[in-house]
């Protein structure tokens, strides 16, 4: 009978957590990682080209002077990501390598062509935070992408960073 008794306390106890002073709540930003947690560019390239043997294009131009700077691999996408930011002006400039098509974005395309006459997607919308820019080259899918902090189209600048691919 003391069993009965006590057996439902024990149990309650022993699904009780203790509760740690001030969780941090996970999706705050820590301020000393603006990009969240990623790799290196060339750790995250590294990756990239050691699981599908395929030789990846970085800019040479960025449009602006980034502080921070970082990658990821995603095997499950097949996707290599890189982004470059200027965390002071909040300027971003992100590019997405994948091995099937992907980055799908429901903007109709203006049709552009690179120096060495790839034929692209220009993609802009008023309502979308980035203007984009999607093209192949060497069998992958290029998504690069730069953020409107300034409202004004970003043209321009996707097709340096675009040409600027090597």
């Amino acid at each position: 009978m003391l069993i009965s008794k006590i057996l439902p306390i024990l149990l309650s106890l022993s699904i009780l957590q203790p509760v740690a002073p001030n969780p941090k709540d996970p999706l705050d930003v820590d301020s000393n990682k603006p990009l969240g947690n990623v790799s290196t560019i060339e750790l995250s390239e590294t990756q990239f080209k050691n699981t599908y043997k395929k030789d990846i294009l970085l800019p040479q131009y960025v449009p602006f002077t980034p502080t921070h700077t970082g990658g990821h691999f995603n095997k499950l996408l097949q996707e290599l990501s890189i982004d470059y930011l200027n965390e002071k002006t909040n300027e971003l400039l992100s590019i997405s390598i994948y091995v099937q098509n992907g980055g799908d974005i429901k903007i109709q395309p203006e049709i552009v062509t690179l120096v060495d006459g790839t034929k692209a997607e220009y993609l802009h919308a008023d309502n979308y935070i980035a203007d984009f820019i999607r093209f192949k080259k060497n069998g992958l899918t290029y998504l690069v992408g730069i953020s409107k902090n300034d409202k004004k189209e970003k043209r321009d600048d996707l097709l340096k960073v675009a040409n600027s691919l090597q």
